[in-house]
């Protein structure tokens, strides 16, 4: 599926310290699921969702819901924390001719078509719903706050005559930070909950729904989904710069040095390892492969042995000891900490 188009206003912003960019783009993390009646075709379809946590303000997210026309293309409608605070609805179809209402524009990034955005402070904790409808060859997308029943009209945007009904739909949850604000981290990504209700047809059809977490991300101690008959929820923890439990673990022959070349044999295959040192399996020295044959890699030391080791990195020695714990990142000249309270 296509999940990005280009958005001119969101300027990024660098989680963590700088220069630690260009380590991971977190994209698509959840994806709901819709299952409609067999034939179905709809002039209007209604979704509803509800953010209880944006992931704050140095976050990128967007909960979008996808649309699909009869022969023809689809787009997509939803809400989006662009960073620094910044709230929009965003509205956008591939293909389309033009627009009739609504601060609009061309795209023609990842396919061509018209996008429609709007910055407004959507809250959190409110429940939107969603609506796109078609009457002739013009789609109009709105959004209704049903808390406070404040409607805001997205956009009119005009679709070729060949497009028909909408037929099908789905939902997902990305993480967009990119270019300088990329993470260092899937475990510093912005802390987020949403909930996803079963979107409905023609104001009388509702959808069935499932879920299930993706993506370069996708670890079950960062992201869970799950649904029930009537809506499907999401999350994603930020774990602070602590590795999952669930990342590798580079193996230690107690008592015996940890060796630059292992670290880069797990590197190779992996964006992480993590180094557990606990008693009975303790290296006195642990080092560091150069930090130019592993850019954007990342090193977790999670020590937790008696003895404490020796980090042979950048060329010199750190010591740790019992209870420390520290995420190294390398930008390729460096072997950089992550900070994960440090922001830009």
């Amino acid at each position: 599926m296509r999940y990005k188009i280009t958005k001119a206003s969101a300027v990024p912003l660098l989680l963590l310290i700088s220069p630690l960019t260009h380590a991971v783009v977190a994209g698509g993390i959840v994806s709901v699921e819709h299952t409609w009646p067999d034939n179905a075709e709809f002039n209007k379809l209604s979704f509803f969702q509800q953010v209880n946590n944006d992931g704050g303000k140095d976050s990128h997210y967007y909960w979008a819901n996808q649309f699909f026309f009869k022969q023809g293309d689809g787009g997509y409608i939803g809400l989006q924390n662009r960073g620094n605070r910044v709230h929009a609805f965003n509205y956008s179809i591939w293909q389309a001719t033009g627009w009739k209402g609504g601060e609009c524009n061309y795209f023609s990034h990842e396919g061509s078509g018209v996008q429609c955005q709007i910055e407004i402070s959507w809250k959190v904790g409110h429940q939107y719903k969603l609506d796109v409808s078609k009457n002739g060859n013009l789609v109009t997308g709105v959004v209704t706050d049903l808390m406070d029943g404040t409607t805001t009209t997205v956009g009119v945007i005009e679709v070729p005559d060949s497009f028909g009904k909408l037929h099908s739909s789905s939902g997902f949850v990305e993480e967009y930070s990119q270019g300088n604000g990329q993470l260092s981290s899937c475990y510093v990504m912005g802390a987020q909950s949403s909930i996803f209700l079963n979107p409905i047809g023609d104001d009388k059809t509702k959808a069935e729904q499932r879920t299930h977490t993706y993506g370069n991300c996708n670890d079950p101690y960062v992201v869970q989904a799950a649904c029930n008959d009537d809506a499907c929820i999401n999350t994603v923890s930020n774990l602070g710069a602590v590795a999952s439990p669930s990342a590798p673990r580079v193996s230690i022959v107690n008592g015996s040095n940890l060796a630059a070349d292992t670290l880069a044999e797990t590197l190779h295959n992996h964006d992480l390892a993590v180094i557990y040192s606990q008693d009975g399996s303790w290296a006195p020295n642990i080092h560091f492969p150069p930090p130019y044959a592993v850019k954007w890699k990342s090193i977790f030391v999670d020590h937790r042995a008696g003895y404490s080791s020796s980090v042979h990195v950048n060329g010199g020695i750190t010591q740790v000891n019992k209870g420390q714990q520290l995420m190294y990142m390398s930008n390729g000249s460096s072997w950089e900490i992550i900070d994960p309270n440090e922001e830009n």
